[in-house]
């Protein structure tokens, strides 16, 4: 996997710290994390509607701090309220009735805090006439404050300043409701994303009360106006600054501390804003940020609280204008000993202060030291190597840019190759001791020889395979090298570009896993067939091509699966391990859990990361990867020619890479590529276009069921016919069936057609003319499509 988000992070919007910001004095921001209640009102059935949602102020009062910038920012509430929501999208209705059991939101509360820089408070004042004197709305308003600020990282403070500080912008409006039923439901509409990191929809309901069954993102959408005027998109640009240029430096002493400096070049993307959101793991301490040698205020609270770090440019910034921040910082908890020589690397896309993380790609220049004892392998190319007061040096540039940097560290051993095919130099990197969290297993049997760096060759070996094969059909490696590098962490893969961290797992042979795991090793050890191919077709999935939001994650964890299903057909002696490798998809997708949910109820591809639920844990996994797979695995299918075999399919990939090399790519732009590529066998909505399919797979959840019968007779001229019947079942009236007919001839394939088939029904007529009796007659025989 390239990253999984943490979903209720992403979506929890808290507030900020309780000690001082680390900041230069910025009386705006002081104002904003410290004021109190100056002006409260006594309210009675006052409504306010928000995009699809209606907040009721029945009875009680309200309290409004202080003006910053002349812009009211925060009111707290205490009485008798209820919150109503009617979700716009079907979808989105569905969702909802998966987590809370019905199809809208509807929640009374007791005290509410407001955050906002619309007309809320004129709106409020407006109708509340009468002053009342309410010393607990002061109290209420700590508690909030409180609760959220050790709730999250995100400051919401930092998040109005941004608001206030320009007001060309249009305003914002969130709510923190402590509920009846939910103790802690939060509503926005903002018009620049209501959780940005994710996707630039406007309109968001989370339930980010600790330990709830129903905690994470209930609703993610574009505004009603939008979708009912067809104005939605997700390519929608929010960003408020786009990256150009990194250079980093980076320290890391023997005891584990970090000391950084990063110069950071980007352009304002649009006109008057001036606090830049940067990511930053918060256990990294900011001390210093200056523009044009002069120091720049900045915000960074507790590290265990709200903690994100904010740049406040002194000026305005221009569109189109560019500006240039040198950044240092320093702290600890990136790195973790692990024991054996083998390191943790935490924190890895936040080990530096980033814009737009796996969305804007830059060129990075870095430079790390490190203990000379230990091996740093990084993103880019090695420039140069050097030793410095006992320190290893080291020095790597991107040779194109890239949409997040990354690095390993520890006692290595280094091996390398140059692949004549690909042209890639192939590394590898493993450490000659287990973790300290596998001792104990040496003592097992045969496990005495546990080393991860005597099985190097083979994952490099495999590696080399991979990228000639995904180098034949989606084109030339995007990397000129690739370093493969063991990881402690014993089953999780993850890529970087051109850095691949592989878990322990892959590094123990068949033996070493029957020790661990007895009779589960078959699944062991197909996860160590996956993972290595899995991670590589990152380079091209994720990295080579980036997504757009989280709606389209699958582009890169779907295509990552397919792809390691394709290295499985191609590198086996026979069909085996690929048929299982889809048939097991299919059942983890289908099979009930505990809660009588199946994986793909939790709703459709295009719902990203908000599937895994806690009822339904799987949703995520399951329908990103394994569908997200059988979306490409089905395209593959019904692209196929009998004549050309995989050309045309093999010419579709090429072309999405080629159109988004550098570039984040969605689920729009795929499907036009698609189209583009569009052959009549492929028509079968019959409008010379391939929604039908998109529709059914990445916005629908059916998964039909089949049933397929015929009988086999010789003719007067002495071949042989076969008459069929193929039945679709479990399946909306208007869904579109794709099957694929084959004959086995004494274990010699042959695809006869495809077999369209609308609705709940039967194709009763089909018939072929054989030169000799089958073996066998079926469908989906290669498990293409998914079925029941």
């Amino acid at each position: 996997m390239i990253l999984e988000n943490a979903v209720v992070r992403a979506a929890v919007l808290g507030m900020a710290a309780l000690v001082p910001a680390v900041v230069a004095e910025d009386s705006a921001y002081r104002l904003l994390r410290d004021g109190g209640v100056v002006d409260a009102r006594v309210v009675e059935n006052i409504v306010l509607r928000r995009d699809n949602g209606v907040l009721t102020l029945k009875a009680g009062s309200i309290g409004f701090t202080a003006p910053v910038e002349g812009r009211d920012t925060v009111a707290v509430f205490s009485g008798e309220g209820s919150f109503v929501f009617d979700p716009v999208l079907p979808t989105e209705r569905e969702h909802i009735r998966e987590i809370i059991g019905q199809e809208q939101v509807e929640e009374t509360f007791d005290r509410a805090l407001l955050c906002f820089t619309d007309h809320t408070a004129d709106q409020i004042r407006g109708q509340a006439k009468t002053k009342a004197a309410n010393p607990k709305l002061d109290d209420i308003l700590k508690d909030f404050r409180k609760h959220l600020r050790t709730d999250a990282r995100e400051n919401v403070e930092a998040e109005l300043l941004a608001d206030v500080y320009n007001p060309g912008q249009p305003g914002s409006f969130s709510i923190y409701i402590h509920g009846h039923k939910h103790e802690d439901l939060r509503f926005a509409v903002k018009l620049r994303g209501a959780i940005p990191e994710l996707a630039p929809e406007e309109v968001s309901i989370v339930d980010a009360e600790p330990g709830s069954e129903q905690r994470g993102i209930w609703y993610l959408a574009h505004l009603k106006s939008e979708i009912q005027s067809g104005k939605a998109s997700s390519s929608e640009n929010i960003r408020m600054v786009e990256a150009e240029s990194y250079k980093l430096e980076t320290n890391i002493a023997r005891n584990d501390r970090f000391t950084a400096s990063a110069a950071i070049r980007f352009h304002a993307v649009t006109t008057g804003d001036r606090v830049i959101h940067f990511g930053l793991v918060p256990t990294l301490r900011v001390s210093k940020v200056a523009l044009e040698g002069k120091d720049v205020p900045f915000i960074q609270e507790d590290r265990k609280r709200d903690g994100d770090f904010y740049v406040v440019m002194p000026h305005p910034m221009a569109a189109g204008t560019q500006y240039e921040l040198n950044i240092e910082y320093a702290g600890d908890k990136v790195v973790r000993k692990e024991g054996g020589g083998n390191f943790s690397v935490g924190a890895r896309e936040e080990w530096y202060p980033s814009l737009n993380t796996f969305h804007d790609h830059a060129p990075y220049d870095l430079t790390f030291k490190v203990p000379k004892e230990y091996t740093l392998v990084s993103v880019g190319n090695l420039e140069k190597q050097w030793t410095e007061q006992g320190m290893s040096c080291s020095h790597w540039i991107t040779d194109q840019p890239v949409a997040v940097a990354g690095f390993n560290y520890g006692s290595f051993k280094k091996r390398q190759v140059k692949d004549s095919e690909s042209g890639v130099t192939i590394e590898g990197y493993a450490a000659s001791e287990a973790p300290d969290y596998l001792k104990g297993a040496e003592q097992i049997g045969a496990m005495g020889s546990m080393s991860p760096s005597r099985l190097m060759d083979g994952t490099m070996v495999e590696a080399e395979n991979a990228l000639r094969l995904f180098g034949a059909w989606f084109g030339k490696p995007p990397y000129s090298r690739i370093a493969i590098t063991q990881q402690p962490e014993f089953n999780f893969g993850q890529s970087w570009p051109s850095l691949v961290y592989l878990p322990m797992l892959a590094y123990l042979d068949s033996t070493q896993r029957w020790q661990l795991f007895g009779r589960i090793e078959g699944r062991a050890t197909e996860f160590v067939d996956e993972v290595t191919p899995h991670e590589v077709s990152h380079q091209w999935w994720g990295h080579e091509v980036g997504w757009e939001t989280y709606h389209d994650q699958w582009l890169s964890e779907g295509f990552a699966f397919f792809s390691a299903g394709l290295y499985l057909q191609a590198t086996e002696k026979d069909n085996k391990k690929y048929l299982d490798y889809w048939d097991h998809s299919r059942q983890m997708l289908l099979e009930k859990n505990q809660y009588g949910r199946r994986a793909n109820d939790a709703g459709p591809v295009w719902m990203g990361l908000r599937l895994g639920t806690a009822k339904n844990p799987a949703g995520y996994n399951a329908v990103v990867y394994r569908k997200g797979g059988y979306v490409l695995n089905m395209l593959r299918a019904v692209m196929y020619d009998t004549q050309e075999k995989d050309k045309p399919f093999i010419d579709m990939m090429r072309d999405f890479v080629e159109q988004h090399r550098n570039r984040n790519a969605s689920t729009e732009t795929f499907a036009a590529i698609v189209e583009k590529h569009m052959r009549q066998s492929m028509n079968a909505g019959g409008n010379g276009r391939m929604d039908w399919f998109f529709r059914q797979w990445v916005y629908g959840t059916a998964v039909p069921r089949y049933k397929f019968d015929y009988t086999v007779t010789q003719d007067d001229d002495g071949k042989w016919l076969m008459k069929g019947t193929l039945t679709q079942s479990d399946a909306p009236q208007d869904f579109i069936g794709m099957m694929p007919l084959y004959a086995d001839f004494d274990g010699s394939i042959a695809r006869l057609g495809m077999i369209r088939i609308v609705g709940n029904t039967t194709v009763d007529n089909l018939q072929a003319k054989l030169p000799k009796k089958p073996r066998k007659v079926a469908v989906n025989l290669f498990h293409e499509m998914l079925e029941q």
